[in-house]
């Protein structure tokens, strides 16, 4: 996922696209997807992809849906899009509604963040098939972290019924953490910090949480690469200063025993899930397990299926890569609508999702001059059985 370019200290965000609440979203079938060579070999077949939202008004970086087709969108409050309601649910009739409603999609400044979405960094759907937003709980007014705003909420997607709703203090979320995202592995989730650079890990049954790994080097990005967009263009604000997400993106196999994480400069890195959870281990301990996978682009968004192959949106040259385990890239998919395509959402029924939110025309990423370009799409496009003969997999939705 990234990463609003609008905060110097706290972590970018990322995900989807949207309509006006006066207006209705198009939402129509499915379609076929742009199948490819590998990444060395000619461009790709330009097939179609299917728009399954079309919005004049909200960007959005994030993208879910439950297992019966319905979509959730998430809607961060980067520059000029104060006035959003955060998180929507499209419905069957196409248009968004703000969900759940009531003040949880009306927050303003100053008021109370115990109750309402503040900034919505991404959102998620598992295999039990309830919809988890991540709020990184920042005024978009001060650029801080309010008091009791940052967030995971976990909701019915049917009712809107608010089922938990998880915070932490200092002691996991330090001055200028920023959660980024979450993935869940049986009773535990994992979720990045992509403010101060870190690993929370959640047991749901003991109610236990940990910060690991917290402000490590080889989770954190440094100015010595730049996040680049489509055709070379640098993410820098009016003054020239240059976005800093630390560790953002994480994935872990089917087996649980890898954990992928990245910033979205990369490098792509790992290490084994077990040493996350062996308590006799220090930091420093789980450091010298972790291995550099491969050098990456600058990436919004990730998946991973079922046969451990790695999917990323290259915001450089507008494609959805597969990474194979044997550390192929290939190209999935290429489009001349993906700027800065985001979060990956694979449906239960092989569909890939990938919101687009023209993260590098937000002024704080274009020198200070706003080139969004509305209507603002999410675009879906049928997984192959196969890409250049190698077998891709199913979605990892609980794993």
């Amino acid at each position: 996922m990234i990463h609003a370019p609008i905060f110097s200290r706290h972590a970018l965000s990322r995900r989807s696209a949207l309509k006006g609440l006066a207006g209705g979203v198009a939402l129509t079938g499915l379609g076929s997807a742009g199948l490819s060579n590998a990444l060395a070999a000619a461009t790709p077949p330009h097939l179609p992809a299917t728009v399954i939202a079309s919005s004049p008004r909200y960007l959005c970086n994030a993208i879910a849906a439950t297992r019966n087709g319905t979509v959730f969108l998430g809607s961060p409050r980067w520059e000029t899009m104060d006035d959003t309601p955060s998180v929507f649910r499209v419905s069957s009739n196409g248009t968004l509604k703000p969900f759940p409603g009531g003040t949880w999609n009306q927050w303003k400044h100053g008021a109370d963040p115990a109750n309402a979405f503040l900034m919505v960094n991404g959102l998620h759907i598992f295999s039990d098939d309830t919809l988890w937003v991540v709020d990184q709980g920042i005024d978009p007014i001060t650029k801080t972290t309010v008091a009791g705003g940052q967030k995971l909420v976990q909701f019915d997607p049917q009712s809107g019924k608010v089922l938990q709703i998880l915070r932490w203090g200092e002691d996991i979320l330090p001055p200028g953490a920023t959660m980024n995202d979450l993935r869940i592995a049986g009773d535990l989730m994992f979720i990045t910090d992509s403010g101060l650079g870190g690993i929370i890990v959640h047991n749901m049954s003991s109610g236990t949480t940990v910060r690991l790994l917290s402000e490590h080097p080889l989770l954190r990005a440094t100015y010595t690469k730049p996040m680049v967009g489509r055709d070379g263009h640098i993410l820098r604000d009016k003054d020239g200063k240059r976005p800093l997400v630390h560790s953002d993106m994480l994935e872990i196999t089917a087996d649980r025993k890898w954990f992928y994480f990245s910033t979205p400069i990369g490098p792509l890195r790992r290490l084994p899930t077990s040493a996350l959870l062996d308590s006799s281990l220090t930091d420093s301990q789980r450091a010298e397990k972790i291995e550099t996978v491969m050098d990456m682009p600058t990436m919004m968004g990730t998946a991973i299926d079922t046969l451990d192959n790695f999917y990323f949106a290259d915001a450089e040259r507008g494609q959805i890569m597969v990474l194979t385990p044997e550390k192929e890239k290939l190209v999935l998919f290429e489009d001349a609508r993906l700027v800065d395509g985001d979060a990956l959402f694979i449906t239960a029924n092989r569909q890939m999702l990938v919101p687009i939110p023209q993260t590098e025309r937000l002024p704080a990423n274009n020198a200070g001059v706003n080139a969004l370009k509305p209507p603002f799409l999410s675009l879906s496009f049928p997984l192959p059985k196969t890409l250049n003969g190698h077998p891709l997999g199913n979605v990892v939705s609980s794993l």
